[in-house]
Formats: C-alpha cells, structure tokens, sequence
C-alpha cells in the first residue's frame, strides 16, 4: 500500500469519525485515529503483528502541507521494512525459551510479514499507471482466493500461496526437527512441563515444545485467509512430523493465556480511566527475574501495584459471596428454587448450582498466578484462607 492509499484510507475513516460525532447521541464519546497498517495479522488486542503505515501529519494534527513535501515523504518512503514491522505476540511469552523456541516463533512470523509486504509493494510498482501491465495465469486456488480478502492484489495473494507452499514449509520443518531433537515432549498431558514458563494466565498443561510450537505458528499464519488451505495442509504435515494425530484434542489450538479485567483502574497521575487486563497486559514486561509493572496507557506512569492488589482482593470477595448466595437452578424446567427444604423441584428435577465450582476453582487459580506473579501477599494469604475454609473448592484447584 502506498502512501497515497494509506492518506486515502486514513481520510476516509476520519471522515467516518466526523459523521458519528455530528449525531447528537455520540457528543459525549471521545473516538480518534491512532495508527494505521499497510498489512497486519490481528488475533486479539494482545496478539497482532504488521508493518505500520506512515501518516502525514496534516492527517493526524489537521495541518495542512504542501504537495510537493507530501510526495518527498512518499519517495522516501524506507525499503528497510524491518524498522516498520510491529509484532506484539503474547503467546509468544508462553512458549519455552529452550531451543529458541520463542526467537524461531518471532523469525517465522516476521518473516512472512516482510515476504508479503515486499510482494505487495512490488505489485503495486507492476499496477501504477504507465506501467505495462502483466497478464497472469489463473491458478488452482482461484475458489480460495474468492473466499479471502478482496482488497488484497492478485499477485500478492498468488505469490503468499507459493511461498508457503514453498520456502516458509521447509524452514518450519527444519526448526521443528531441532526443536524435537533439542527437547523432548512428553505424552503427561496432566502435568505442565518445567520447560514451558508460568505467566498469570497459564492454565494448560502444556509438556510439547514441538507440538505447541506447530499450533501457535500455523494459528497464527491461519489469520490470513489468502492462505488458510495451504497453512491446513502444513500443520497436517507438522502433526505428523511430531506424532500427533490431526483431529486429536490435543492438536487443537487453546489460548494459553486466561484473561482477568480489572474495571475502571484509575491512574493517579492524569486519572486516565480504564480497562486493565493482569494477564494480557502488553504493557507488562513479563520476565522472571524482576517483578512486573503496569503502565498508563495515556501518561506512562507506573500504577501502585498496592491499590491493584486491594482491588482484586475485593473482587474476590464479592466472587466469593455471589457463590456462597447464588440461587440453585433445576436441571429439568430451569426454574430456581424458591424454598428452602424441598430437595427436588415440583417437576422431580434434581437441582445444581448456577455457578460450578469447576468455574469458581478456576477464577480462583487465575487470581493465585497474578499473585504469585506480581507478589501480592496480602491476596496469596486471603486465597489460602479461602481454600482452607472450602475442601471441596481446594481439591479442584491441587
């Protein structure tokens, strides 16, 4: 994408802004433009990867300059599209550093992301006017490429196709052969291995380096639906690279990451509002030899790690009474029990919990990774009192 197609987008979606707020319904909402991407690979806000586009500043400050400079910005618009690329992976964080697994994950990602952004400025040289245009020939994925992006190039999506097919499956093969060969999975699919880090938000038994390094790097190549049949036919051949078969459970891709939003976390430097998730953070610098921080969004400045800590031991306070008082459904009509002694419902319904204790055991293992993690003792002793007070809940979390 060019710099005159990314104005031209930017544009259009400030115009798009404009038309929300001129109704009277969204006066009091605050919407603005932040980046834009000339290619990007978007899982979730935690998970992503691209190359950035350039924006002028007449698009983002309203000023107003000069062709001639915007076409100078254009010309010099860098080919070094490493400087550009933007990856912010959190299950990356998830994968052993053993093997070097993480740095194989980050070179195969970034990788592709350069391969097709190199492809697509090409593409679009080939297609700006006066230049003769290429007749190319139709291949057999033309069904795929009807189903994928419609914006994309034609060349683009053909030349990301064949270099999956191609380059990108021989280098994967390759690193997954050392990995297995540097470390061992294990078929325990009960225990997690020591290999694999502990993050606030691990909750799988991860115990297959290979095997999570196949699933995490197909799942993410997969975000590109140009290239979803030849990425299926390659974890198809990676599976059976590491002896697991392809419709298993275990060959299924799981988020290793949980995810706890604190509500309305207040910053007390600029009392910036908002959202904070403790296990997806990015801005969280997760690393096991110093204690992670949280940054404010709008002034980075450090939050108190104190009042986080009082927040969350009164959300699980409040978790703790909502499942102590929380009404019993019955399993046949769905009604709630209404008195206290009868055992089954009017219809001879048995009745259960609205909120298991599977679920509840589970909230309770996120809120002792945050605090093993970010050394809360205050909450790791109120979680062992709670588990001390409920056997039951104790069993399901050992």
């Amino acid at each position: 994408m060019s710099l005159h197609a990314v104005l031209n987008q930017t544009k259009c979606s400030l115009c798009f802004l404009s038309s929300i707020h001129s109704r009277e319904i969204f006066h009091s909402l605050s919407i603005s433009f932040s980046r834009c991407w000339q290619f990007l690979l978007w899982m979730d806000p935690s998970n992503y990867g691209g190359v950035k586009g350039k924006v002028s500043s007449d698009v983002l400050y309203g000023e107003k300059t000069r062709q001639g400079e915007e076409d100078e910005d254009g010309n010099e618009e860098s080919d070094d599209v490493e400087n550009l690329i933007e990856s912010n992976w959190n299950i990356m964080h998830y994968l052993p550093q053993t093997a070097s697994c993480q740095q194989y994950f980050l070179m195969i990602v970034s990788a592709y992301i350069a391969a097709v952004y190199h492809s697509m400025k090409e593409e679009l040289r080939r297609n700006a006017p006066g230049a003769t245009p290429v007749k190319r020939r139709v291949g057999s994925q033309a069904s795929q490429q009807a189903l994928g992006d419609l914006t994309a190039l034609p060349g683009m999506i053909s030349f990301s196709q064949e270099y999956v097919a191609s380059e990108l499956t021989q280098n994967i093969f390759t690193i997954t052969q050392k990995i297995q060969k540097k470390v061992a999975g294990t078929r325990n699919v009960t225990q997690t291995s020591e290999m694999f880090p502990v993050l606030p938000g691990s909750h799988l038994p991860l115990n297959n380096p290979a095997l999570e390094f196949v699933k995490y790097v197909c799942q993410v190549l997969s975000l590109d639906t140009n290239i979803v049949n030849q990425v299926n036919k390659l974890k198809r051949d990676l599976l059976r690279l590491v002896d697991v078969g392809e419709f298993s459970d275990e060959a299924q891709f799981r988020d290793p990451c949980n995810s706890y939003i604190l509500p309305e976390v207040i910053c007390h430097h600029c009392n910036f509002c908002r959202d904070l998730d403790l296990c997806k953070d990015p801005s969280v610098a997760q690393d096991g030899a110093v204690v992670p921080q949280w940054f404010c969004s709008n002034c980075q400045a450090q939050y108190e790690t104190d009042s986080v800590e009082v927040s969350l031991i009164e959300a699980l306070q409040k978790k703790l009474m909502s499942y102590t008082l929380q009404d019993l459904v019955c399993n046949k009509c769905k009604g709630v029990k209404e008195a206290n002694m009868p055992l089954y419902c009017r219809c001879a319904g048995d009745f259960s919990l609205t909120f298991s204790a599977k679920s509840f055991s589970e909230q309770i293992m996120v809120f002792r990774n945050i605090a093993s993690h970010y050394n809360m003792r205050f909450l790791e002793e109120t979680i062992d009192w709670l588990l001390a007070m409920s056997p039951q809940i104790e069993q399901r979390c050992n």
